[in-house]
């Protein structure tokens, strides 16, 4: 049995689906569910400090994170705050095809991996589409404003003076509290098909098949494949997250670095920037990845998306994109620490987080995309844990991030590993 004893890599995709599920099934709530929100976190680190960013989870532990995907999604389906169709569960039972269809990627011989992981990336996305199609209406102000806001922008108005009609009672609908690019990436699916959840969507689905395909030939494809099916996915599609917008574009931008197109990696952070204000928290890990210069232009060309929308209205953008969140009171909801530390330690607790988080990224992560991927599930995971508002869609990316960065780190060993012996096998022949 020791063969089964789980190594660094293996304890953290163990510790990802330890996030992602609890988290979507909304178990976090409670105090036992926080606890294991912690527990789910400090694994994660613990296993960064002892080397996942250099080795494969073991076959053994993916198919447990498989299956642990597949137990979260059925006792969790997507049907709250939502009026459907039976194209939902349609979707949802796709997904779950696809889910176990993972469990086909590591069984099969080698020759017929990449054709059954085809077959399951394509089954992925009619999930997306089915569970979008269905979802005629998402109860929630996200999809509100962001349907609004498209639509306004492609007619010439601005996003931030909107008011929006149709949000439910009790969330906002006076304000657009995201970054331009949120509106922008799917105004085209917006105008085609009347909703912007195809957008983002797609733009996830970018990010996992690219992943995919650099993983084809290694044991990072069955982990590649769980990026877009891990506990939370279909909601957050549904739902209208930007954090798949988000987890395309960081995951785009680390393959991009890996093969050393760090500028079109630039032009993916810098998308990422102007799409959700916190991740700015991951802009100075790039130093040690690409450097001073591109880092400052991935930052400037960041702020250059948003500067038309400042310029425009100084005081309506500032108030719905900065002064709206550092105003709200804490949330007894959310999923973090916050609430429950005593008065004027909150503030010290998260910078010390947050520092600690760069710390294990900069001494223990290698400089390659999977470097960059778990460095920033390490910071994200930090900030969210004692944040006064962390929900479901940020610790979603989180955990997106970190399979992500397991997967780049599988296909990263496997492939040095056949090089090297192809090195020896020379070696030996001369």
């Amino acid at each position: 049995m020791r063969h089964l004893r789980p190594n660094a890599a293996d304890a953290a995709l163990l510790a990802a689906v330890l996030i992602a599920g609890p988290v979507e099934r909304h178990a976090v709530y409670t105090a036992l569910g926080l606890v294991l929100l912690v527990a789910g976190v400090g694994l994660l680190g613990g296993a960064l400090l002892a080397g996942a960013a250099r080795r494969a989870p073991s076959p053994f532990w993916v198919a447990v994170a498989v299956l642990a995907t597949g137990w979260f999604e059925l006792v969790k389906p997507p049907w709250m705050n939502v009026q459907s169709t039976w194209l939902l569960p349609l979707g949802a039972w796709l997904a779950g095809a696809a889910t176990l269809a993972v469990l086909a990627v590591l069984a099969v011989p080698e020759r017929l991996r990449w054709p059954v992981a085809a077959a399951t990336l394509a089954t992925t996305f009619a999930a997306y589409l089915y569970v979008v199609r269905g979802s005629v209406k998402a109860l929630i102000d996200v999809w509100v404003i962001l349907q609004g806001a498209s639509l306004g922008a492609a007619h010439g108005a601005n996003p931030y003076q909107m008011t929006f009609g149709d949000v439910p009672p009790g969330q906002v609908n006076d304000c657009f509290n995201y970054l331009p690019v949120t509106f922008l990436a799917p105004l085209p699916t917006r105008l085609l098909f009347g909703d912007v959840r195809y957008a983002e969507a797609a733009v996830l689905f970018a990010g996992v098949a690219a992943l995919a395909w650099r993983a084809r030939r290694t044991a990072g494809l069955p982990l590649a494949l769980l990026v877009g099916l891990i506990p939370g996915s279909l909601y957050e599609v549904q739902q209208a997250w930007n954090e798949a917008l988000l987890a395309g574009l960081l995951i785009g931008a680390a393959l991009l670095a890996d093969r050393r197109r760090d500028w079109w990696a630039v032009a993916c952070v810098a998308l990422a920037l102007a799409t959700k204000q916190h991740i700015v928290l991951l802009v100075p890990l790039l130093l040690w990845w690409i450097g001073l210069r591109k880092t400052i232009v991935t930052a400037l060309a960041g702020g250059a998306l948003c500067l038309p929308w400042y310029l425009w209205d100084r005081a309506r953008f500032t108030h719905c994109t900065v002064d709206f969140f550092l105003d709200l009171p804490a949330r007894p909801d959310s999923l973090s620490l916050w609430h429950w530390l005593p008065g004027g330690t909150g503030t010290p607790l998260l910078l010390l987080a947050g520092l600690a988080a760069y710390a294990l990224a900069v001494t223990r992560l290698p400089r390659d995309g999977a470097g960059l991927l778990l460095g920033w599930a390490a910071i994200l995971a930090a900030w969210d844990l004692v944040n006064k508002q962390s929900f479901l869609n940020q610790w979603l990316l989180v955990a997106q991030l970190a399979v992500a960065g397991l997967a780049l780190a599988a296909a990263n060993a496997t492939s040095e590993t056949r090089q090297t012996s192809a090195a020896v096998g020379a070696t030996l022949e001369a």
